[in-house]
Order: structure tokens, then sequence, then C-alpha cells
């Protein structure tokens, strides 16, 4: 691809980005204010439980340790989410000769990640005036587990976009089978506390070892047990390489959709 081909593209993404931003976050009162209200939420339920229970935070404290577990699994399950949809949601977009499949899904992608960002910047500034805030320990380990953790992410969005229009259930058959990810993932306990039988299982799934890693960069005395870096990485890897071959493979028959 050409300099100025390049150039062309990247001009049709941000513009797209903006778009998606005014689409998905100008269209109700809540607007952008809901990205951060929704981990929020989480964090202030799951204290309170734990509070009511009497129990402890497993490391750091309790908002500091549900920080980081939700925000990894959001990353996660709303990249895939958004790029779910992609294709399917944008027919009358892909009429328009400069724009193409892969362009909606970098936009959308984007979007999230940056978004991602400012939200987690902007609840450790709310935990900071509770005097709370914990900073990570070592934050290039905390980027890299988020880093992959998102090309997880993307490469599931990006293989479920293409099958969500070749196949009209798929999106419902995936949100049944990754519901129970947030109970399954590590995100409000440590999986290394769990039984070797619950722990054996749970080391399949992938997010496990996200949020492992993250928390593991995170605070200063967390050695988990259970992290695999090269599994997460691997599945990470192998999910974009399939969903740009799908993509790439069955292109004419998305335009026919």
């Amino acid at each position: 691809m050409s300099a100025t081909a390049l150039q062309v593209q990247l001009r049709v993404v941000l513009s797209l980005v903006f778009r998606e931003t005014r689409v998905r976050f100008g269209g109700t009162r809540l607007g952008y204010l809901w990205a951060l209200i929704e981990p929020i939420l989480h964090v202030a339920v799951l204290s309170a439980i734990y509070v009511v229970w009497g129990r402890i935070a497993p490391m750091g404290n309790l908002q500091m340790f549900f920080i980081t577990g939700i925000m990894p699994f959001f990353l996660f399950s709303h990249t895939s989410s958004q790029l779910s949809r992609a294709i399917s949601s944008n027919v009358s977009l892909l009429r328009l000769p400069p724009i193409t499949h892969m362009d909606i899904i970098f936009a959308k992608a984007l979007l999230q990640g940056l978004t991602w960002i400012i939200v987690f910047c902007m609840l450790l500034f709310i935990v900071m005036l509770g005097g709370k805030l914990m900073l990570p320990e070592v934050v290039e380990e905390c980027g890299a587990a988020a880093f992959f953790t998102f090309l997880l992410g993307f490469g599931i969005g990006l293989n479920n976009a293409v099958l969500n229009v070749m196949f009209k259930a798929w999106d419902r058959v995936y949100s049944a089978v990754t519901r129970p990810l947030y109970l399954l993932s590590g995100v409000f306990y440590l999986v290394d506390s769990l039984p070797d039988k619950a722990r054996h299982v749970l080391v399949w799934n992938p997010l496990v070892h996200a949020i492992e890693w993250f928390r593991e960069g995170y605070f200063a005395n967390f050695s988990s047990l259970t992290l695999d870096r090269g599994y997460l990485i691997k599945w990470s890897v192998a999910s974009v390489v399939i969903g740009l071959c799908m993509e790439r493979a069955f292109r004419r028959r998305l335009h026919t959709r």
C-alpha cells in the first residue's frame, strides 16, 4: 500500500471513530458518563458484598482489587461485543466506496481502547480522592497484560463480526455461551485460592490469565501460581489470525449479505 493510500485509509478510520463516538455516547443523556458509571457500580456492589460478609481483599484494598479484575474483563468483553456487530449494523456505511469492513472494525476497536484507558485513569482518580489509591508496581507488566487482553477481544470480536453476518443466530449463541465468564474469570476472587480441581478447569479460560497477569503487575507482593502468559498470548494471536483469514475468505459474501 502506498503512502497516499495509507493516509486515505487513516483518515477514513479516524472519521469513523468520531462518528462512532457520536453514535455510541451521544444517543442518551448519560452519554459518556455510562462508560464510567458501569465499572463504578460493579466495584461498589462487590465491595458492599465483601463488607457485609466480613471479608477483606486478598491484596491491596477492596476497591483496587476489584478494579484490577473488572477493568481487564471489561476490556475484553466490551471490545469483543462492540466489534461483533461492526459489519451487520453498518451495512449502509459499506456502500460508500472508500469504507471497508476492516475500517469499521479498526475504528470501533480504537475507540474502545481509548475509552478503556480514559475510564481506567478516571477510576484511579476517584479512588485517589477516597484515599485508597495504589499505583501499579510494574507498569510494563500491566501494559502487556492489557495489550494482549485487548488483542484477544479484537480477535474474538472480528471472528464474531463475520459469523454474525453468515449466521443470524450467532450473536445469541455467543452471548449465552460467554455470559458465565464474569463468574469464571477470577474478577472478584483469586483463582489460586480455589481447590485444585476447580483451578485446573478454570485455567483453560484465557481471561483468567489476563486478570492474573494484570494483577501480578499491579500488586508488589502478588505472584500467581495460575498465570501462564504464553497461553493468553497464543489465544490472542490465534484469534486475530483466524479472524483476519475469515474476513478475507468471506469478503465477497459479506458484501452481498
